[in-house]
């Protein structure tokens, strides 16, 4: 899958993990129940009926993006002089050995790891690495273990989807992915009631929390 394995996986994990705690542990500072404020991860699918086409999707959506400009930024991730030259070729041996993830950014182990796969340089950009959302590209199934993972692992109450082409990719995540969803009990088989308030569970509040405003004033 092009998107977050392994050790990878577990760091990004964690990385969100912290920052939904630190959220509700500052709503709990300010004396609200934190069970009211809801965290939604980011995350860019791109669903194809394998990993390999929809790699190819990407790199196929890639053709409009400048990435003479992305390769030198993933250049500047993994300590490397990287140039347009290079964008079908692999990291060489000893670009490798020299290759250092910058500790400044969080996707840099993901560039390094998926660069030591031998995949070319385009192809090492078509797996998201350089995104500012995770990248999920592969099956519908794919997708809906990423978003399993992370919800029940606690990093966040539920998602905010980017999808990588609103031409097709909205529909087929709603008819690919959520079908996965709704059968593992994941996502719901109706709306809850008629309003976006309602389906997200939010608090019932209009304007300041009175709460706030309250201690403010003592």
């Amino acid at each position: 899958m092009s998107g977050l394995s392994g050790s990878c996986a577990r760091a990004a994990i964690g990385i969100v993990l912290l920052a939904r705690q630190a959220l509700r542990d500052a709503a709990t500072r300010a004396g609200r129940d934190p069970d009211e404020v809801k965290m939604l991860a980011g995350f860019m699918p791109t669903i194809a009926p394998s990993r390999q086409a929809a790699l190819h999707r990407r790199r196929f959506l890639d053709e409009v993006v400048d990435l003479h400009q992305r390769v030198h930024y993933l250049g500047a991730m993994i300590g490397l002089p990287l140039g347009p030259d290079q964008l079908d070729e692999p990291l060489t041996a000893d670009q490798l050995a020299d290759a250092q993830p910058s500790p400044h950014d969080p996707r840099s182990a993901r560039a390094l790891e998926v660069a030591g796969k031998g995949w070319t340089l385009r192809d090492v950009l078509a797996h998201g690495v350089i995104d500012y959302h995770p990248v999920v590209a592969g099956t519908a199934t794919d997708v809906a273990d990423h978003m399993q993972q992370w919800f029940e692992a606690g990093a966040c109450d539920g998602f905010s989807i980017v999808v990588d082409s609103y031409h097709d990719g909205f529909d087929a995540f709603v008819d690919q992915v959520v079908p996965i969803l709704q059968e593992r009990s994941l996502f719901h088989d109706d709306y809850q009631g008629p309003t976006l308030r309602e389906n997200l569970g939010a608090h019932q509040q209009y304007g300041l929390d009175p709460r706030l405003t309250k201690s403010a004033r003592s």
